[in-house]
């Protein structure tokens, strides 16, 4: 990936870099929310500056500033934000801006060694592969050559064979010729066989018989043997030579240094979204705080509040701020308990839980609009729905291609159908619960 983008120029990767930073505002989420999601963006700008993750630190810082100089004051409700909430975030656009512009030195250099580094290996490639051209244009020519070795060879041997076989022709020829001019000459068969002059050889005499002596052979000499020579022993062994191997054990990959890791931080998911990690008690002993208004058919909410490290969020808090619950709803009457406990624990928001005293767990129109605004803040946001009476528990999310645009025209109140093809809202696949986390839970009800 980091290969793909370093064939981009570093300029015009840090512009795109500070594009993605872009946010839209909607009017239905209340402007003052907006400005607790700058200061979260901060907190979680300063995360990644510390992990040393300077690219989405910067991508934050800009859309924190984006937010801060432009978007924010297109609100319909910019007006009416007390000034010292605007002093607050003019103090952090200050400290914004510095950071953004010592990051986009950072980004800037990396960038580049990363561009040059990508030519650099771009013409290697280039000369490595002209190289490989002219190594395969060399052996299509030897090829051809060969090909045309072997053809003149072929063509020379049926030369040769022709002029043999003509050479084997004209023989034959000659010798039936021959033949033929022989077959004209007939025998005579009332004249003599032989001249009439002819004589027979005279007779020699016999030649006188040759005395011959009977051979007798001499004695064979007594072979003699040397005792000190060693008869060969066939049952011996003879050593075969063999190519000598290294000693020791196998040499295997260092399973602790190779072997894939497994890390939340690869975990993948279908939107691209950081993993949510939610303690696996953390329903169950939210029930427990609801259990008298569940006893009366009543909702119980809270707002999930966690850390962000190496990409991936935990929830760490749940508090449940002043409110005011029904069968079928629950709506918080102090928004100002959120802002106060953030500005206390620190923490991001990471959405809502609330239960479902009589029906199953899954998302109302009514909920729908009310998660929402901490999706459009945050696109992890989660909302747990607790279902003691039917034993359920489901993580849920608007869906982004669809949910999320159909909410965000809506503007109708209270409950109101909406259509359901496409599905508005879907069970999270970047939410995972642990054993090994706990949150804490707070109630500031009756604070």
């Amino acid at each position: 990936m980091t290969g793909d983008r370093a064939s981009i120029p570093p300029t015009e990767r840090l512009r795109s870099l500070f594009a993605m930073g872009q946010i839209d505002i909607n009017k239905h989420v209340p402007i003052r929310r907006y400005y607790r999601s700058c200061q979260e963006i901060l907190r979680m700008a300063g995360v990644y500056y510390e992990e040393k993750n300077y690219e989405n630190s910067y991508v934050l810082y800009a859309k924190f500033i984006i937010l801060s100089l432009e978007k924010l004051k297109t609100h319909p409700a910019y007006s009416k934000v007390p000034p010292s909430e605007k002093a607050a975030n003019k103090k952090g656009l200050k400290i914004a801006f510095e950071v953004a512009e010592h990051l986009k030195k950072l980004l800037k250099q990396k960038y580049e060694q990363e561009h040059k580094k990508y030519l650099q290996d771009k013409e290697r490639q280039l000369l490595l592969a002209q190289e490989e051209e002219e190594k395969r244009r060399k052996e299509e020519e030897r090829l051809m050559q060969e090909k045309e070795e072997e053809l003149r060879m072929l063509e020379a041997q049926q030369i040769d064979a022709f002029i043999k076989q003509q050479k084997r022709k004209e023989l034959e020829e000659e010798r039936l010729a021959i033949e033929a001019q022989f077959a004209k000459t007939s025998i005579n068969d009332s004249g003599p066989l032989l001249p009439v002059d002819f004589a027979p050889p005279p007779v020699l005499p016999e030649p006188q018989q040759l005395k011959v002596e009977p051979y007798t052979p001499a004695p064979a000499p007594v072979p003699t043997f040397d005792r000190n020579l060693k008869p060969v022993t066939l049952g011996g062994q003879v050593p075969n030579e063999t190519a000598k191997t290294s000693s020791g054990s196998k040499t295997q990959n260092d399973v602790s240094s190779t072997a894939f890791a497994a890390s939340l931080t690869q975990t993948k998911n279908k939107y691209g979204l950081r993993t949510i990690l939610c303690p696996s008690n953390l329903p169950l002993d939210f029930m427990k705080y609801a259990k008298a208004n569940t006893a009366r058919n009543v909702e119980t909410c809270g707002v999930l509040f966690g850390k962000l490290a190496n990409e991936v969020f935990v929830i760490t808090h749940v508090l449940l701020p002043h409110q005011k619950g029904a069968p079928d709803s629950c709506d918080t009457t102090r928004e100002e308990d959120m802002w106060d406990f953030q500005d206390e624990y620190d923490g991001i928001c990471l959405g809502w839980i609330h239960t479902h005293p009589s029906q199953t767990a899954f998302l109302s129109s009514v909920d729908l609009h009310t998660h929402y605004p901490y999706q459009c803040l945050m696109s992890e946001s989660v909302a747990i729905v607790c279902s003691g009476k039917f034993n359920e528990i489901g993580y849920f999310m608007l869906t982004p291609h669809h949910g999320m645009n159909v909410i965000g025209k809506c503007s109708k109140p209270g409950f109101h159908p909406h259509n359901t093809n496409p599905a508005l809202f879907e069970t999270c696949d970047h939410v995972q619960t642990t054993t090994s986390q706990t949150a804490q839970i707070i109630d500031w009800r009756n604070k």
